[in-house]
């Protein structure tokens, strides 16, 4: 199970960012989504090794901030030897957000058996009508 899509890793860092890396890997210099989708799923084999130890796999919920660190980490697997510092601090700081997931000081944002929690008390605001506004001009 990869934990995010081709879909999330173009909004993320631009489809031409990730055409200029995986043509540059693939062998008839075209880009390649199977490159990607590759990344993405080396990545959350990754973190599924992290995981796995305090939560049971596979997530029925992905939370967001999995499926961020999963395209940092595949987004450093594409960059390869060509890997700028923000991307290799990017890398280092998923890892570590990783390992502190595993020793628990960190929840994941589902429980042990991979489920958001889910709450009955939510807040919800109501108010009047806006009494000024940028389109009243002079006296009320």
């Amino acid at each position: 199970m990869s934990y995010a899509t081709l879909d999330d890793m173009i909004k993320r860092y631009q489809r031409s960012n990730l055409d200029k890396l995986t043509a540059v890997k693939s062998d008839n210099f075209e880009p390649d989504d199977a490159l990607i989708t590759q990344a993405l799923q080396d990545a959350s084999a990754l973190i599924d090794s992290y995981i796995s130890p305090r939560y049971q796999l596979p997530l029925s919920v992905v939370p967001v901030t999995l499926a961020r660190v999963c395209c940092d980490i595949a987004f450093y697997y594409l960059c390869d030897e060509q890997a700028t510092e923000q991307c290799t601090q990017r890398y280092k700081d998923a890892i570590k957000w990783l390992a502190v997931v595993l020793d628990g000081k960190l929840p994941l944002g589902a429980d042990v058996h991979g489920v958001e929690p889910v709450s009955e008390n939510l807040v919800e605001v109501q108010s009047d009508t806006a009494i000024f506004s940028r389109n009243q001009k002079g006296f009320i």
